[in-house]
Formats: C-alpha cells, structure tokens, sequence
C-alpha cells in the first residue's frame, strides 16, 4: 500500500501516498481498522473511470472506505480533538448570529429561528429542545451550547466508526475505545478543575471549594458505591423477612445489535466480526430496545396484578453492546413464574427464532439465600470500581471471558462507555424513593420528635432512626421500606413523600421557568420536615494560595450544628418561605 499513484494528464501532479492522506484525515485508532477491510494483491490496475494507476490494495481501500463512507460517513468529517470541537463551536455560533444580521431588514423570531434549525441540520446535530422560539434561538447563538453537542455528537460518531471496524473488543481493550477513555478523562479533568477552582459560602460566613463539598455527595464513587450496597443488602434482607422469591436475571439484545463476536471458548480465541450485525445499530440503539422491552413486560406484569422489585444495572459486553443484570423478586412462586413468562415472551418476541436465542437472549435463576448481595457486588465494582477489581469480566452467551483493559482499569472503560453512549447504568425498580432516604438523613432530630409529640405521627421518628447510623446500628434500607409501607408501592402512597417548593426562574437561555426544589420530606398527615439546607453563594476574587488556605476557613458543619434554624434564629417557616402562597407539598 506504499506504492503512489500516477496521474497522466496535461499537467504533470505529484502524487501523495494514498496510505499517508488516509492517515491524516482518519482517527488514528481506525487505522489499524481500515487496514484490515482492504486484503488484495498487489498488482497494479486501471481505474476504470480515470487514467490512473492504482494497486488492487489501494483500489480495495477505495472500494472499503466508499462503503464505509456511505453507512458513517460523519465519522470522516468529524473526527477532531477537544481544542478544535471548542473552535467549530464558536464558529457555529458565530455563523448563526451573522446570518441573522446579514440582512437589510431585521429577521422575524421565526426566520431566526430557521437560521438555527439550518444550521443543526448541516451539521447533523438535533434541534435544541427549548421551551419557547426564544430559547431556541439563545442557544443557537451559544457556544457554549454547541460545544456541548458537539462533544456529545462526535463522541458518538467516533466511537460507533471504531466499533464497526473492530477496534472495540475483548483482544484490544473492550468496552470503549482508547479515544473514548481518552475523551472521558478529559472531561474528567475539565470537571475537576472547575470544582477545584470554584469557592461557595454559606449563609454561616463558611468557605468551601465545591470540589471538598463533591467529595460527600453521591458523586464521589465510594460514597456511591456504598449507598448502592446498602440498598442492595437492605433489599435482600426485606425479601427474606416477607419470604419473597428472589431471581437473578440475564437479559441481552438480538444479534443484529453485536458488531463483533468473541470468536471461541477459550481465552486465547480472536474475537471476529458478526455476519449478522446490521451495519447501523449503536449501543445507544441496543439501549433503547431493552428499554422498551422492559417498558412492555412492566406493562404486562402490572395488567396481570404480578408486582416485582429488585434492581437492574447495565452493562456493556465486550463490543460495547449493552446487556442487562437484574435482580428481582416476586412475592409468590406463582407471581414468580408469570413472571418469568411474561418478560421472556417480550425478549423473544423480536427474532425469537435465530439461533441461540432461547437459550441466550432470557436467562433466569433462583437467587439462593444470601446470594444477592454476592452477585451484585461484583456489577458495583465493574461499573464504577468501588472495590477495584484487579480483573473485569464479561459475560457473553454465557460466556465468563476475561476482558484484556490495556493500561486502564476494565471500570474505566465502563464508565467512558456509559458516558459516551448516556446509559444509566443502575435502576432501582418498585423501591421507596432514594431520594426521601438522602432527605430523612438531613432532617434533624428534633423536627421528627415534634411530629411525634404534636402531631402524633410515630412513622417519621422511626423512619429517621432507620436511615441514620446509631452506635454500632447501621443505617437500615430494609427497615425503611418496610416503615415506608412496603414495595411496589404508588409514589403517593408512601408513607413519606417529597416536599419541593414551586420558585419562578429564569435559565441562562433567558427562558422563564417553574422550578421545583426540594426542601424536604411531607408525612402522610401533611406535615412538612425542612432538611438541613443553607443559602449558598460564589465567592468572587478570594484569595487561595493553596488547598490548605482553603480547608483552614472553616471545618464541615457536624449532623447537630448544621441547622440553618439553630444558626439564624428565625422559624423554619419563615427562613424557607413556608408562608409564601407559592410553596405547596408536591407528590412526584
């Protein structure tokens, strides 16, 4: 493929390696791809529509890249790093104002409009979801938002290019690319200096950098980590008391979905394309189909009265295809059984037929006692490295084979492929809300010890007892469901539901919103319990000289002494606006 093309025409042309263009204008982890479409002799031949001489290899290359242009051809115009995605943003944006003002007469709202949607539409990208002609208009205008789409878009488009010419497998790194995984920690980064750089104050006076506060919530993978095991565990221990049965659940996508096969039973087997992939479906589209698979059990199930709880965590099998994990019970052997039928009717009811679909596609077991918390640690550590695991593993067709990560940890790759492809990769199913668990845990102790004595509401002083740890008592997700009133409930049927208060705002796009934000828990009896919150503002040009300056500020507030009432001195009525006709107790 070394060999050059020669022109015979008036003007003499010097011609370039057809191999040395490709590289420039490819992503440089294709190439090793494309390289593989195009096996010929090398013998020279004439192109039949022009007088030029190419090798059978070179001529392969046109032929491959033709096809492959015409199925992605995006990949080709998109492929860019970071710095130059930031630049065509700004260019995009910049187009669509001076398009707009090119004119004589000033455009109308809706001519702007169709500036905005020409411009998405040349570039591929969908229209922005706004709220009015206004909004949409804003972010047309935005760099900010294009940079937004961009990166989204050609993340995407990349990553489904490499995974159609093999680059993603078990033999090269599974899961996500080396660019995915690439892009990921850069925007992990871009992430982290932006908290390191931002300082919030509270209403106490206090200074923190929105990095330390990160590290406490949710967001931090430990913190993460540990909150799923406890649900996971505190599950299992509400099944076993109520004697439900409990089933763990393998659910994967039809053929067309899997670009690339494992290729053997052995850890040495080359993985090799799939004959029967389509050409055209991205994990995101696999996704999307388990999704509404599993909407259509769920509707199913809830018409025959069968009531179903666990958890479900995607996954990627070793080409980036997402596959299913569940663990759910079923409160009788019978309520298990049509269970099982209805959600392997539903999976099978998409090219049922084709081989090894009965005995791939739906596989269910009995959870054995204690087993569930076992089984469901290992998808904890692989999807967000929890416990680090020194080693992933993928399950394909029942398949336990080892997964080779090249020189990043197998839950990075996951983790770049679930942000690539914006897949959740768990879900909590016919549970109480998480989120009045994280509310009971800030609401202090003498609110719930009010509702008991003035009120006579005895489930909110037990329900904060469950959720918070006292002396060598952990923190109880079984007990919470069963004080919650048990599983499969209606959202407004718990024992404690969400408080929000209604606020008018407007976003940075200059649209007027209705924004809802929790301040608390409302019992069933209707009173409200505030959780601990504090009025939070950017600090502007205070000086840091290190983290240490930083941390010295002030110390985090302890669970007794962060009470923004304890702290001001004014009712909790009045400093959250429980006055004000516009804050009503919302069900979600």
């Amino acid at each position: 493929m070394s060999k050059k093309i020669t022109l015979i025409d008036d003007t003499r042309v010097r011609a370039k390696s057809l191999e040395h263009q490709l590289i420039k204008s490819l992503p440089e982890q294709w190439i090793t791809g494309i390289r593989a479409l195009a096996r010929g002799a090398n013998t020279p031949v004439v192109h039949p529509s022009r007088r030029v001489y190419i090798t059978e290899d070179q001529r392969a290359w046109f032929v491959r890249l033709r096809e492959f242009a015409d199925r992605h051809g995006d990949a080709f115009r998109w492929a860019m790093p970071d710095a130059d995605i930031c630049k065509k943003a700004k260019e995009l944006a910049r187009s669509v104002t001076d398009f707009a003002t090119m004119w004589p007469e000033q455009l109308t709202e809706a001519e702007r409009l169709d500036v905005v949607l020409m411009v998405c539409s040349s570039c591929g990208v969908e229209p922005p979801k706004s709220l009015s002609v206004t909004g949409a208009i804003a972010r047309g205008e935005s760099d900010v938002w294009w940079r937004r789409v961009l990166r989204k878009k050609i993340a995407r488009v990349v990553e489904h290019g490499a995974i159609k010419l093999g680059v993603v497998t078990r033999n090269g790194g599974g899961y996500a690319s080396d660019d995915a995984v690439t892009r990921r920690r850069d925007q992990l980064k871009r992430n982290a200096e932006m908290l390191e750089k931002s300082l919030l104050k509270n209403e106490a006076g206090q200074v923190f950098k929105l990095s330390s506060l990160a590290k406490s919530s949710t967001s931090n993978p430990a913190v993460r980590g540990d909150e799923l095991m406890t649900r996971i565990r505190g599950c299992e221990e509400y099944a076993s008391v109520n004697g439900h049965v409990g089933t763990f659940w393998a659910l994967t996508t039809p053929s067309r979905f899997h670009a690339v096969l494992v290729g053997g039973k052995t850890a040495a087997a080359k993985a090799r394309p799939n004959p029967k992939y389509d050409g055209v479906s991205s994990p995101r589209d696999a996704q999307l189909w388990l999704r509404t698979q599993w909407a259509r059990a769920r509707a199913e199930l809830a018409r025959e009265g069968v009531e179903v709880y666990g958890f479900r965590v995607a996954e990627p099998h070793h080409d980036g295809t997402p596959h299913w994990h569940a663990m759910l019970w079923f409160k009788t052997q019978l309520a298990m059984h049509q269970g099982m039928s209805i959600i392997a009717a539903r999976w099978l009811e998409d090219e049922g037929r084709e081989p090894g679909a009965h005995d791939h596609r739906v596989n269910c077991k009995l959870i054995t006692e204690n087993g569930a918390a076992a089984y469901m640690a290992k998808y904890v550590a692989k999807n967000i490295g929890h416990y680090g695991l020194a080693e992933s593993l993928d399950t394909l067709d029942g398949l336990e084979a080892a997964v080779w990560a090249g020189d990043v940890q197998g839950w990075q790759r996951v983790d770049a492929w679930a942000a690539t492809w914006g897949i959740r990769q768990f879900q909590a199913i016919g549970q109480p809300s998480v989120s009045v668990w994280r509310e009971m845990r800030r609401v202090t102790r003498d609110q719930v010890d009010e509702c008991r004595v003035m009120h006579g509401e005895r489930a909110p002083q037990q329900i904060h007892a469950a959720v918070h740890r006292i002396g060598d008592l952990m923190a109880d997700w079984a007990r919470f469901m069963a004080l919650m009133g048990g599983a499969c409930l209606p959202r407004a049927d718990y024992v404690l539901r969400l408080a929000k208060r209604v606020n008018d705002s407007v976003n940075g796009y200059g649209e007027a919103l209705v924004k809802k934000t929790v301040v608390g828990v409302v019992t069933y009896g209707g009173k409200w319990l505030i959780s601990r919150r504090q009025a939070w503002a950017r600090v502007v040009n205070v000086p840091v000289s290190s983290p240490a300056e930083c941390a010295a500020l002030a110390a985090p507030w302890s669970g007794f002494n962060n009470c923004t009432a304890r702290l001001t001195g004014r009712m909790r009525a009045a400093l959250l606006g429980l006055d004000r006709p516009n804050l009503v107790g919302f069900r979600p």
